[in-house]
């Protein structure tokens, strides 16, 4: 659906065969529907009579929960279905600005993509960039050395940086991994100490793991000065805390002189709002654990319960120690009362795990869940649901659960000294480190780009206007991977080809809703391809600068027509255009007199055409005059011709298509086609749009058959 108030259009593809399968379940739930009904008649009958139930209502009755159940299950999976995407959507998002990254560092990146073809949750998938382009920046700035420094130790002056995704036992595994300089563990234990994070002696005893886990602390570097592409390397707690959003973890492999891969290892999801959940009571409190969070459930007597200084109540479980909280004092209730028996739940996840005290287990139900209002927020509750016997109870959020029971507040962390403080330390190349994070780029860092505003129509009037930008976006993704492509292939002319012809398709995209002058920059691009296609021009570093900056263009103009602004170009971008428009040849064209020229219909279009008659269409033929104010006369030619085929079937134009392809036109045009339309409807049809949408000044409308 589209998101008008955040300005986006959130939409994703889905699969023929999952509408065919919903279709299907959606079937059975109206025989259910009816069969409930039914059931509920019989009932209601041996109710009125004063009757008890007979074995065939009662087994109606069961294979109705039967089958409510299966259906339920099987939606759920359904849904779960649909939202999958493969994550090699977010892994391409980096071709491109690992490119530029590289180059504005000075560096030489090959970027490997491995397992793109892993299917993730839609959610995740467009939660990891955030990440992920933390650390990408960070590996290309802090973690490779730049190619003469590599050449000195004995690497390829190019290095490779390796985005891998895949799936095992349910979780999903992300790497980002580099052929560096590594992570220097001592160093930045130093650095930890230096910033009071742990004494001496403590730090001694630390293993090389704890030692790398500092650089997830709020504030930590180990770089005095910032650079453009990734500041100081402050922001890996953040890092961290996206992860751990998802439920997920992060784990770091690094080697000095050999380089560093960081994991994120991240649980499916079920589905955005249905969890599988073990529901409790807690005095008069009803509550929903969330499956995935629960280790055990067990019966406790009062003596098996211990009480440490330190620990507070423990019960023993495993051979280990596990804190007991009662769970309604634990979310700031009244205490459950006391009972010869305890009925426990453990529960863990990255916080730790802890022991919940409550005062019966109900049954494990798959609830749907709603968030509570930030008006209602309480840490450690995650939001509402409605449980079996239509009675409300609340979800649980363990991380924030056990992270209350530690002290953590929600949201916040123990600000270490130092933390907002930057501090003076060894240059990164000195530290052997790399302080694998990264902090946004702050406004005044980007260079000020002088720009031009379009000010043709910005699309308030597209008809179907999520479509097209669905469709626009869809496009420039796929001419943003061929220009990528076509930078390591540069004589590949099929290639080429290829790319002319996407722009050629985003260009009488932006023209047929009325975005001319976006439109004709786009057609200027094209232009230079079509030079390429001829051998007249070679495809340089340059020129797929030029064709990425337009990508570019084409998709922030997408986010104006959103906003209801007017698209922009920079003035540098039309200046490189423009050279390279002086190097064009100016072709001769033939112009075409249309009142001297007939169709020339071949023999399968005149075998249509009779079959067209004899299904109830009417034939006509078409003279048209236009007058285009911005975009070029064959391509407004070639537009009309697009529209006037969602109405009918064309049969022949005068000039032919060739011609109009080849220019060969002037400002008049003639179709014959066939049509459902009557006279008068085809009359409207031209008003309303052509004349409106398409510069048509005059026509002629002479009905053939």
């Amino acid at each position: 659906m589209a998101d008008k108030e955040a300005g986006v259009i959130d939409r994703m593809l889905v699969r023929i065969k999952h509408l065919d399968r919903l279709l299907n379940l959606v079937g059975e739930v109206i025989i259910i529907s009816n069969n409930i009904s039914t059931t509920n008649r019989r009932i209601q009958a041996f109710y009125d009579r004063g009757q008890p139930l007979d074995k065939t209502s009662l087994d109606m009755i069961k294979t109705a929960e039967e089958s409510s159940n299966r259906i339920s299950s099987d939606l759920h999976s359904l849904v779960m279905d649909i939202r999958m995407v493969e994550i090699s959507g977010t892994f391409n998002r980096f071709r491109r600005a690992v490119r530029d990254m590289a180059r504005d560092a000075g560096k030489d990146v090959e970027l490997e993509m491995l397992g793109g073809d892993t299917f993730v949750d839609k959610t995740i998938a467009e939660k990891l960039y955030d990440p992920l382009n933390h650390q990408v920046r960070n590996a290309i700035d802090h973690g490779i050395e730049d190619p003469l420094e590599r050449q000195r130790l004995g690497k390829p002056a190019k290095a490779k940086l390796t985005l891998k995704a895949s799936m095992r036992e349910n979780n999903i595994y992300i790497q980002v991994k580099d052929d560096g300089r590594g992570i220097d563990a001592d160093k930045l234990l130093i650095h930890a100490e230096n910033k009071g994070l742990v004494d001496k002696s403590a730090g001694e005893k630390l293993s090389d793991e704890e030692k790398l886990n500092f650089i997830f602390h709020p504030g930590f570097s180990t770089k005095a000065t910032a650079s453009k592409l990734s500041g100081r390397g402050v922001g890996m707690d953040v890092v961290k805390s996206n992860i751990e959003e998802l439920g997920g973890s992060i784990s770091i492999d690094t080697r000095l002189g050999e380089g560093s891969a960081f994991t994120y290892t991240i649980p499916q999801v079920t589905a955005i709002n249905i969890l599988d959940c073990l529901t409790v009571r807690a005095g008069s409190n009803l509550l929903a654990v969330p499956i995935l969070n629960v280790v055990s459930t067990l019966r406790v007597s009062s003596d098996k319960v211990h009480s440490t200084f330190e620990e507070g109540r423990t019960i023993s479980y495993l051979g280990s120690l596990v804190t007991l909280y009662d769970l309604n004092e634990l979310l700031g209730e009244t205490p459950i009362n006391e009972e010869e028996s305890r009925t426990i739940v453990i529960v863990d996840d990255k916080n730790g795990k802890i022991a919940l005290n409550v005062s019966e287990l109900l049954a494990p139900e798959k609830l749907v869940y709603s968030p509570l209002s930030d008006i209602f927020d309480v840490q450690g509750i995650s939001g509402v649901t409605t449980m079996s016997g239509n009675r409300m109870g609340l979800i649980l959020d363990i991380h924030e659960l056990i992270g209350r029971s530690k002290g953590i507040v929600k949201d916040g962390h123990e600000q270490a000294p130092g933390a907002g403080e930057v501090v003076e330390a060894p240059d990164e190349e000195d530290a052997g480190g790399e302080p694998l994070s990264a902090k946004k780029e702050s406004e005044n860092d980007r260079p000020l780009v002088e720009t031009v505003a379009l000010s043709s129509d910005i699309g308030s009037d597209i008809g179907h206007r999520d479509e097209f930008l669905m469709e626009l976006e869809e496009m420039v993704n796929n001419v943003g991977e061929e220009v990528l492509s076509l930078e390591n292939n540069p004589g590949d002319t099929e290639l080429i080809n290829k790319t002319f012809r996407n722009f050629h398709s985003i260009k009488g995209n932006l023209m047929m809703v009325g975005l001319n002058e976006l439109g004709s920059f786009v057609h200027e691009i094209e232009a230079i391809l079509d030079q390429a296609r001829s051998g007249d021009l070679e495809i340089t570093s340059e020129i797929t600068d030029i064709l990425l900056d337009a990508t570019d263009v084409i998709k922030d103009a997408k986010k104006s027509i959103v906003k209801g602004k007017p698209p922009e170009i920079s003035k540098s971008l039309l200046k490189s255009v423009a050279k390279f428009q002086e190097q064009k040849e100016v072709k001769t064209v033939e112009v075409i007199d249309v009142h001297q020229r007939t169709f020339h219909l071949g023999s399968l279009e005149r075998f249509n055409l009779m079959a067209h008659r004899h299904t109830g269409h009417s034939v006509y033929q078409l003279f048209l005059c236009f007058k285009p104010e911005f975009q070029h006369t064959f391509l407004v030619a070639l537009l009309i011709l697009k529209r006037i085929s969602k109405i009918g079937n064309i049969f022949g134009t005068v000039p032919s298509i060739e011609e109009i392809e080849n220019q060969n036109i002037e400002r008049q045009l003639k179709i014959m086609f066939s049509s459902q339309l009557d006279k008068k409807g085809l009359e409207k049809f031209i008003e309303d749009v052509l004349v409106k949408y398409y510069d048509v000044t005059e026509f002629e409308i002479l009905k053939t058959f």
